[in-house]
């Protein structure tokens, strides 16, 4: 999806995606990654979210990625937090593409800017991934493309603890996407041992307004 979408959606605080607590399956699951205390955790396409801090409360340092400056600032004004920004790259692909900026604070650090443009450097020592929401924003045929680069830019052998949504998208068009299990296991399985940790009714759970209706979790 082109980059003014998520700006847009940032711009008029549509982010119906965006959860004001802690993520429940973050604080169920985590422990399964057996990431070490100070292990660093990357967190791609994060905005604003609470799951961040949680992650550096259990004493990991941990790095995000997020497209949108303003959830970036929403997220250190919001947290209290302060952060210096250093411009890693000015170079653009994309029209409405914007320079990759590091907002580094002692909590977290967050790389600002397209997903597509992070390097193997920045996450050379990345123990540990959560994707919350990074597969289910993006359409099908550039989920494959963000696999990939998940893959080039990661140690080998990095566990994630991964997050879809698996409904018919005859009842609702995306954002969030549909991800069901066999594509997950196309994506992902020639590199990952896949383990199902759970299989939840997202309507019993009265989640955000665009999640209602959706079959399965």
């Amino acid at each position: 999806m082109h980059h003014s979408f998520w700006h847009q959606r940032w711009q008029e605080q549509h982010i119906d995606f965006h959860l004001d607590k802690i993520n429940p399956y973050l604080s169920k699951y985590w422990h399964r990654l057996e990431v070490s205390e100070q292990g660093r955790v990357f967190v791609p396409l994060c905005g604003k979210s609470y799951d961040l801090l949680f992650l550096h409360q259990q004493g990991h340092k941990v790095v995000g990625n997020e497209l949108s400056s303003l959830a970036v600032q929403d997220f250190h004004t919001e947290q209290q937090l302060n952060a210096s920004k250093t411009i890693i790259s000015s170079e653009k692909k994309l029209p409405d593409e914007t320079a990759l900026t590091l907002w580094d604070s002692p909590e977290v650090a967050i790389y600002c800017g397209d997903f597509f443009a992070l390097k193997k450097d920045y996450l050379s020592d990345i123990s540990g991934v959560y994707d919350r929401a990074s597969l289910l924003a993006l359409p099908r045929e550039i989920r494959e493309n963000y696999v990939k680069k998940m893959l080039e830019i990661l140690p080998k052998k990095v566990k994630i603890l991964l997050l879809t949504l698996d409904y018919d998208e005859n009842e609702k068009q995306g954002p969030p996407f549909s991800v069901t299990e066999e594509e997950v296991y196309r994506l992902y399985g020639d590199n990952f041992s896949i383990e199902l940790l759970e299989v939840a009714d997202i309507a019993a759970e009265q989640r955000s307004p665009r999640s209602q209706n959706m079959s399965l979790f």
